[in-house]
């Protein structure tokens, strides 16, 4: 297959820096949908529960106290419900150099900005390239991660990007230290079924400061349409399921888990981004202690990823576990 040169493939998605590069391999007819079999006035509102690919993006680079350079990447999933599981190898890897770099190998639904970094030394070449490679039914698609001055980000993209600024000045913005995480589980191996406590421990300045919550009365930003169908009007008919990404919380820390590395899902007990709340060790603000519970049904080697937020900005940590029939 011949790939096309970098400059002309780079696409950028509005909004931040990312890439997002489509270079399919040869897939069945069945396996990929091609846009150019969808009419073109549908084409944006056709969504797929699966048999679609996942797109490795680029998010930006940023600068280390060390010289060196920190490489950003996220990933979307095409599809709504299919959740696919691609271990580090021959369809998911890295080059030149080590094919592993801590890349996820199971994709939730739709767009996961920001979900590991890759770090490459001040020796880097500024004209040089590290290639995400990942394939999924039987689709190619590549993230080109590079030191282009224009792919430069700091906190504001990627608080941008995340949706994490909550309307605060940029006083906080640039004043906020990043927190810190350590995570821990009760049990490095378990059965299917038992349950096994996750406990993640953050530390972090006094900033952000606190924002008003969304009022739950407030009228809708947006108006009603013109046209409304009458109350006797079929609905309309939608076998594909809408996917809402948890978001972290306004105020207070907050922690989310979720399946980095494994062949399935893991039940998560709270879901989504647990806030602090009052009676939980910690004052919420610099300091929380956060446990959960997850169970597994099938067996298998599972990273799991603890996603901790001071309500600006975003920190992780893993622990792993060996689930056993």
């Amino acid at each position: 297959m011949t790939v096309l040169g970098r400059r002309t493939q780079h696409a950028t998605i509005l909004g931040g820096a990312a890439i997002i590069l489509a270079v399919s391999g040869g897939a069945p007819a069945t396996a990929q949908i091609n846009s150019r079999d969808v009419p073109i006035a549908t084409q944006p509102q056709q969504r797929f529960s699966r048999g679609q690919d996942v797109q490795p993006i680029f998010e930006g680079w940023t600068p280390r106290d060390d010289g060196g350079y920190t490489f950003h990447f996220g990933y979307l999933n095409r599809n709504y419900a299919e959740r696919p599981n691609v271990p580090v190898g021959e369809a998911n890897f890295f080059s030149p150099g080590e094919p592993d770099r801590d890349q996820p190998t199971y994709f939730y639904p739709r767009i996961n900005r920001y979900q590991f970094e890759v770090v490459v030394p001040s020796s880097f070449p500024q004209d040089g390239e590290l290639v995400w490679e990942l394939t999924t039914h039987g689709s190619t698609q590549y993230a080109y991660g590079w030191l282009q001055a224009e792919w430069e980000i700091d906190v504001n993209t990627i608080t941008s990007n995340n949706r994490t600024g909550f309307g605060r000045g940029v006083d906080q913005l640039y004043g906020n230290g990043w927190p810190s995480v350590s995570v821990e589980a009760s049990r490095s191996s378990v059965e299917v079924g038992q349950p096994v406590t996750l406990t993640a421990r953050m530390t972090d300045d006094d900033l952000p400061n606190p924002v008003d919550e969304p009022d739950p009365d407030a009228p809708p930003r947006r108006r009603d349409p013109t046209l409304v169908a009458p109350d006797d009007a079929p609905e309309i008919p939608d076998n594909i399921p809408h996917y809402t990404k948890p978001g972290p919380k306004r105020n207070h820390l907050s922690v989310r888990w979720l399946v980095f590395r494994g062949g399935a899902d893991a039940t998560f007990e709270p879901y989504g981004y647990h806030e602090w709340e009052e009676g939980m060790p910690g004052d919420g603000w610099t300091s929380g202690t956060f446990e959960s519970i997850v169970t597994f049904d099938e067996p298998g080697t599972y990273t799991l990823r603890a996603f901790a937020s001071d309500a600006m900005l975003i920190v992780h940590g893993n622990v792993t576990i060996t689930v056993t029939e």
